[in-house]
């Protein structure tokens, strides 16, 4: 009698335990955070490798205003494609998983019924590279290198390059899902610091560097130094 009622013990499965508000809300975060957080790493392996090299075309066409690059050569369309694709691809594989799995549709913050993961990927990483232009224009203008600051406000500088493509997912993001103002904030400041280490391994592998020398060393004899139009070096 008692290994029947041993076997009986043994055979029923045991109650899943309730997740607490504090581990569903990491875990949104989570899964908010992933399709761009490996798209980016993505990046990082194609930049190394000199992958899809023909796609490395600056976003500008290498137009100058006032002498100066619009927004310089490392904004190209191949950091675009690449993002959006690998955010898509993310996003379809959570998708997936979620239909296959209870505890990760539980975990996530999407209807996929209602929602299309390939679309929002695409968004999340297009929203990632739209967001920087900004900030490139603006220090072209005050010739700043790329990945470089100046020598006031420097750490001002480098919070704005690691924070503005976060903002512009958490934008894209608003279009599929409107997160409380607490997974807002989570998801920022957690995008915040992965993009930061993201950077440092950029340059520990050499794939980030310096690679354009501040107009303010290029003589004036440019045709449209100080014009306001547009044109090719």
């Amino acid at each position: 009698m008692g290994r029947v009622l041993a076997f009986r013990r043994d055979g029923v499965p045991s109650p899943a335990r309730a997740r607490s508000p504090l581990s569903r809300l990491a875990g949104r975060v989570a899964w908010i955070v992933a399709p761009v957080l490996l798209a980016g790493l993505g990046q990082v392996v194609v930049l190394k490798t000199g992958f899809v090299a023909s796609l490395a075309v600056p976003i500008d066409g290498g137009l100058r205003w006032r002498g100066k690059p619009v927004l310089g050569p490392r904004k190209t369309w191949r950091g675009v494609v690449v993002m959006s694709t690998f955010s898509a691809l993310v996003a379809g594989a959570q998708a997936l998983a979620a239909r296959r799995s209870a505890r990760l549709r539980a975990l996530s913050p999407f209807d996929y019924e209602r929602t299309n993961p390939w679309l929002l990927g695409c968004a999340l990483g297009v929203g990632y590279c739209v967001a920087e232009l900004p900030n490139s224009f603006v220090k072209r203008r005050l010739d700043i290198a790329p990945a470089g600051t100046s020598e006031r406000w420097g750490w001002l500088q480098y919070f704005v390059d690691q924070s503005d493509s976060v903002a512009g997912c958490l934008v894209a993001l608003r279009f599929f899902y409107k997160p409380s103002k607490l997974e807002t904030g989570l998801a920022f400041s957690t995008g915040l610091a992965l993009h930061v280490g993201v950077d440092h391994l950029m340059h520990a592998w050499g794939v980030k560097r310096r690679a354009y020398r501040p107009s303010i060393e290029i003589p004036s004899r440019l045709a449209t130094a100080g014009t306001g139009t547009l044109s090719r070096p």
